[in-house]
């Protein structure tokens, strides 16, 4: 499943022109483009761009255990008082977020950087061209619909669990005097 959406990912950085040559989008659809005429530099190419894909998706996969887990960890640590505790959290947990994020920035730098060799040897798209290019394989947004739709349902009974059985707390008596 993993690699079916890397792949799509792959496939999406990917056109064909009207006359059916295939064209390379290193950046997106609006700079530059260039055509891939041999098989050999089609497959260096793709497999590059899974490659960069699929450390993208993993320090994605990555964040949120990144900042959940070490909470979870201090949290059951007994540190007191509670503010000290929520404290040690937020900073372990960003500190693992900013370290994903820094990996993520060089990794985009990376991409950038190797771009330009591997597109070296290839001719550049026309401006009159990139308006007229083709996706390989038609789009369906079905699976995303269905994974947004049951990410909004898993929140709503998260949120309705959460505020259900939540331990009430007794409201403080009213100190402040009243005037009649």
């Amino acid at each position: 499943m993993i690699s079916g959406l890397i792949n799509k990912a792959v496939d999406a950085q990917f056109r064909k022109d009207p006359g059916g040559r295939l064209v390379f989008l290193p950046f997106g659809p609006r700079k530059q483009a260039y055509f891939v005429d041999s098989k050999a530099d089609e497959e260096k190419i793709r497999a590059f761009v899974k490659m960069y894909r699929s450390i993208a998706m993993l320090i994605s996969l990555l964040t949120y255990p990144s900042i959940y887990v070490p909470a979870l960890i201090l949290d059951n640590a007994g540190l007191t008082p509670r503010q000290h505790r929520l404290t040690i959290i937020l900073a372990v947990s960003l500190f693992f977020w900013f370290v994903l994020i820094a990996i993520a920035v060089l990794l985009w730098a990376a991409y950038k950087a190797a771009v330009p060799g591997l597109t070296a040897s290839l001719p550049e798209v026309g401006p009159d061209l990139k308006g007229q290019l083709t996706d390989l394989s038609p789009r369906s947004r079905r699976p995303a619909m269905v994974f947004l739709l049951a990410g909004i349902a898993l929140l709503a009974v998260g949120v309705l669990v959460a505020t259900r059985y939540a331990p009430g707390r007794p409201c403080p008596p009213n100190t402040m005097p009243t005037s009649r």
